[in-house]
């Protein structure tokens, strides 16, 4: 048994928000108990002792959507740039889309090396990561990150939309039987005007047979509202570049849409949700649906403000993700929490919210809140240890976590008791 403990706990429950010298005692993969520091040495004499002077112990952040497969595009689109320089998003998915065609394996292997070792080097311990390459599973499956596994189905119509199913299909249902302790599988269907009806019900039904769950892009950006109500605007360029039909209106919103086919009747969580009618969150609410809110995405693309107070008060849980990468930064929350503290949702969260988004609320929306989220007893020992900024104190924690953390302020993470980085700084 290891006995972890620090300046201060973040347990991230509703009982001890922050804890003085707290610690945590690790008996193999799970946490065994929670207290003071001084409580636990008491209660087990014989443990090893591992202590972080001038740090906060506190839950693997979970980062709830990043999308393996597109770091090297957004590398190519960034690399030289501000990671916040704005983009346009229909162009931006449009190029988005050819460059996963063209992308191979050994390709698709190194940027998913790279976005790997950068969620475990921020802190993240567990991720949401979307991909169309089984190469990218097996490496999610190798790697120490807890992870649930979307294979993604991107585009197409006709056979190509058939070939996307099957084999997003195939491997949900390979790796899913495969049990695996650190990764869980699901289905991650893009987004619903790149598939069709038929197709995105029989993917919801495969999902309830399967006890699977769904991830989406939906409501994200409001020339899909305009798509979907009227089949008019920008949307539409994407339509006419792929040479596909354009569809009838629907005369409803995405999540309205999304209702009446079927497809909320599986555990679904959504990215996006910045674009709601007042009938959506009755409908997400009543689905039990998730949200995630990333950030710096919805600034560079321009897709809006998240409702905050609507989804709050219907009851909606929201986690924390991150897609843009420009070599330099992306794939962070702490860059994400930062954002999200300045602008991008009515109203601006607290700094204490955003922490529980990014780590209980990240865990909701994956599904995994019995695994991970929070440090109490029986749950996995996901923990971090991040130095604590200059002129911190229990009152102002929250904020100067987010508003000065770095990756090299993380001086430890472990998933499940295996460390995934440990820098020294213990006493």
């Amino acid at each position: 048994m290891n006995i972890l403990s620090a300046s201060y706990l973040l347990a991230m429950t509703h009982d001890f928000p922050v804890l003085p010298h707290g610690a945590v005692a690790v008996e193999g993969s799970v946490i065994k108990d929670v207290g003071t520091k001084e409580e636990l040495q008491e209660r087990y004499p014989n443990a090893k002792p591992l202590h972080f002077e001038n740090h906060v112990l506190m839950p693997g952040l979970v980062n709830a959507h990043c999308q393996l497969d597109l770091i090297g595009f957004y590398e190519s689109i960034l690399g030289n740039k501000d990671l916040f320089e704005p983009q346009h998003y229909v162009e931006t998915l449009i190029a988005s889309m050819h460059y996963r065609n063209k992308l191979d394996v050994q390709e698709a292997m190194d940027v998913a090396k790279t976005a790997l070792s950068r969620l475990a080097n921020t802190g993240t311990t567990t991720v949401g990561a979307m991909t169309c390459k089984e190469a990218s599973l097996k490496l999610l499956a190798d790697s120490k990150l807890r992870v649930m596994a979307y294979p993604e189905i991107v585009l197409g119509q006709g056979e190509k939309a058939q070939e996307n199913f099957e084999i997003a299909m195939a491997l949900a249902e390979r790796y899913s039987e495969m049990q695996l302790s650190r990764m869980k599988t699901g289905v991650g269907p893009y987004a619903p005007y790149l598939l069709s009806r038929n197709t995105l019900r029989m993917l919801s039904l495969f999902c309830r047979n399967m006890k699977l769950p769904l991830q989406i892009h939906a409501a994200e950006a409001f020339a899909e509202m305009e798509f979907f109500f009227d089949s008019e605007g920008p949307m539409l360029k994407l339509f006419e570049h792929m040479g596909w039909q354009q569809p009838s209106p629907q005369h409803k919103t995405p999540i309205q849409y999304l209702a009446d086919i079927g497809f909320l009747d599986a555990p679904v969580c959504i990215v996006g949700c910045l674009h709601l009618s007042e009938k959506d969150l009755p409908l997400m609410a009543r689905h039990l649906t998730q949200v995630v809110y990333s950030p710096i995405t919805n600034l560079v693309m321009g897709h809006g403000t998240l409702p905050l107070a609507k989804l709050r008060d219907a009851g909606i849980p929201i986690g924390l993700g991150s897609q843009l990468w420009n070599g330099k930064s992306g794939l962070s929350l702490w860059t994400e929490m930062r954002e999200a503290l300045r602008q991008g949702s009515d109203p601006l969260p607290s700094a204490s919210e955003l922490l529980r988004m990014a780590t209980v609320g990240g865990a909701r929306a994956l599904g995994l809140e019995q695994e991970c989220g929070t440090l109490e007893m029986g749950k996995q020992a996901d923990i971090i240890a991040v130095k604590l900024p200059e002129a911190c104190s229990e009152k102002n924690l929250s904020e100067q976590l987010i508003q000065h953390t770095e990756d090299t302020d993380i001086s430890y993470a472990s998933v499940a008791g295996d460390v995934l980085k440990h820098t020294g700084d213990t006493c």
